[in-house]
């Protein structure tokens, strides 16, 4: 055993709230809290869990109270399982039922969904009575400390189990590989059902450092942007697609000064990455490409400086990290991660674990189904995968169980999903169903009831029937590219016509239906962002992420915009001010 890993996640929490407890541990939209504050919220949420050993849903949103939940459930001696509100009911059952829950921690904006899906007893953590406890409880570093469920190919997600031991393991790479001291704010962006925000949670709470937490998905990237300089975020981690989508944001010459690490990790990376970093970024920021899954947290990491040459393409993912072997079966080959500290396993799921885990020498092992090539300096670079796992926007998609959800739908035949590549780099999920006499923009509504909003096609395409290759597979290659219909619609006033303009800009499409509804035309929760801020960009109207949701169409959005009072920026009112101010001006 490694020393420094043999402690409980709680144990190691306490010491840092010990060591300064009036020091922010948490930040996030709505509220802060130091180590002392967060040590007896969670404290108290700890004395009110029922039972040790189990395994506790937190259905909570991104906000204050989230690291509080996890931090009491663990101190309880539990496990815990996210629950992302933002999923559909049908998954977060399934996720309940399969976890076997004892119980469900919520807020009062969560309480009755979790209640209506779980059937376990639920607890607000908003009525729990903060406690004055240094107990980090019963658990060691062999305890279970989190189920995260990721997409299944068989259809339905897997939960993946990791201890206190190897999610400390997580946190010491990420911790020596940036060098985080208790003086850093750390970002955490993702939501708290991936990896990527346990590495970040935890990498800030048991070093000293501050927690950042963004609700992107609420407030948009503009948001994003604002958060970063006002709490001087100096460790950023999300995916490409959040950041490249951030980087948009930005003016020309802006830079993100506070920023000294920007790692990304779920998709590929190109010099255009890289350029975006040097352009945006402060002299002494290091860009850091991550590569890893659920059950390994980060295996290989490649770090770019300011003055370093910018790669032709895609950007390696580097070497492995200290005690992490990658093994190749061939040059190229599969990935196959090596060490003590990959995942425990999958959650009652025989199969997968016998497909995915296996011993070489003596030691565990991952099989990610990536392929990778070893350059002659050792570092790997990403090529591809042996399987149908896709990544949409950073997110990882079992191509399995799109199928599976679009194929239980009533009259649907023959089902097909693949990930087409855009222009701008990126990749899209496109479904093919039959018969011809389904309607796609409904068999899309239908999957979105059932799936999270990432495996959500783009698009499905109805087809007579899927083309054959000779052996009897779909061949995708000659799967045609999905179109949508070219609306002649004009806008009916100014507020429409500056609503479909900035759409059209967005979608990379030449016009948009007035009540063509923003999804179906290809657009998904990061461009609706883009329109929030260019709306703001152009008018001075500032309007939330979660009210553009409610109007999903140039009609809606714009008539909203008009229904705004004018002294909050009424699109017409704005105008007639912007117009009277670039008047006076030209006098």
């Amino acid at each position: 055993m490694r020393p420094g890993l043999d402690q409980s996640i709680p144990a190691r929490f306490l010491a840092a709230a010990r060591a300064d407890p009036d020091r922010r541990a948490v930040v996030a939209d709505d509220g802060e809290l130091t180590y002392r504050e967060l040590r007896r919220l969670a404290a108290g949420i700890a004395s009110a869990i029922e039972g040790t050993g189990g395994h506790v849903g937190v259905m909570l949103g991104h906000g204050v109270r989230i690291p509080a939940a996890i931090m009491g459930v663990l101190l309880s001696g539990n496990a815990y399982v996210p629950l992302d509100p933002g999923y559909p009911p049908d998954r977060l059952r399934y996720m309940a039922s399969h976890a076997q829950l004892t119980s469900v921690l919520v807020e009062p904006d969560t309480a009755a969904l979790a209640t209506e899906l779980t059937g376990v007893p639920a607890l607000d953590v908003t009525r729990v009575a903060p406690r004055d406890s240094d107990d980090p409880g019963p658990s060691t570093a062999d305890s279970l400390a989190y189920v995260l469920y990721t997409s299944g190919s068989t259809g339905r997600p897997k939960g993946v189990l990791q201890n206190h031991r190897n999610v400390q393991f997580q946190v010491r790479h990420h911790v020596t590989e940036h060098a985080i001291t208790c003086a850093d704010k750390v970002s955490v962006l993702s939501s708290f059902s991936f990896d990527m925000a346990v590495t970040d949670l935890f990498s800030a709470l048991l070093t000293g450092a501050t927690a950042v937490l963004v609700d992107i998905r609420t407030h948009g990237l503009a948001h994003l942007s604002r958060r970063i300089a006002e709490t001087g975020v100096s460790v950023y981690h999300s995916t490409p697609t959040v950041y490249r989508y951030l980087m948009a944001s930005l003016g020309t010459g802006e830079r993100l000064t506070s920023l000294r690490v920007i790692l990304l990790g779920g998709e590929e990376l190109t010099a255009r990455d890289v350029r975006l970093f040097q352009a945006h970024a402060g002299p002494d920021c290091v860009f850091v490409n991550g590569y890893g899954a659920t059950e390994v947290s980060f295996a290989c990491q490649n770090h770019v400086t300011m003055t370093d040459e910018v790669p032709d393409s895609v950007l390696p993912i580097g070497f492995p990290l200290d005690g992490i072997e990658i093994v190749l079966a061939d040059n190229p080959g599969e990935i196959v991660v090596r060490s003590e500290h990959v995942s425990i396993g999958y959650w009652d799921n025989d199969e997968a674990n016998a497909a995915k885990f296996l011993t070489i020498d003596g030691v565990r092992a991952y099989r990610t189904g990536d392929v990778g090539k070893r350059l002659p300096d050792g570092r790997i670079v990403f090529a591809g995968r042996t399987d149908r796992q896709v990544k949409i926007r950073g997110y990882r998609v079992e191509l399995g169980e799109v199928e599976a959800a679009l194929a239980d739908q009533q009259g649907v035949g023959q089902v097909a999903a693949v990930a087409r590549p855009k222009d701008d780099g990126t990749s899209e999920l496109i479904a093919y169903v039959t018969p011809a006499s389904l309607d796609g923009a409904l068999v899309r509504k239908r999957a979105g009831e059932v799936l999270p909003h990432f495996m959500v096609p783009a698009a499905v395409v109805v087809l007579d029937a899927l083309p054959l290759t000779p052996t009897g597979k779909v061949d995708v290659r000659a799967l045609p590219a999905p179109t949508r219909a070219v609306t002649t619609e004009d806008p009916r006033n100014d507020t429409e016509k500056l609503v479909a303009d900035i759409w059209c800009a967005v979608l990379g499409v030449e016009s948009v239906g007035l009540a063509e509804n923003f999804f179906d035309a290809g657009g998904h929760s990061l461009l609706m962002a883009t329109v929030a801020q260019r709306i703001e960009e152009k008018t001075g109207a500032s309007i939330p992420l979660h009210q553009m949701f409610q109007y999903p169409t140039v009609a809606a959005l714009a008539a909203h915009l008009d229904r705004r009072p004018a002294d909050g920026g009424g699109l017409n009112a704005v105008a007639d001010r912007m117009a009277r101010r670039r008047k006076a001006r030209r006098r």
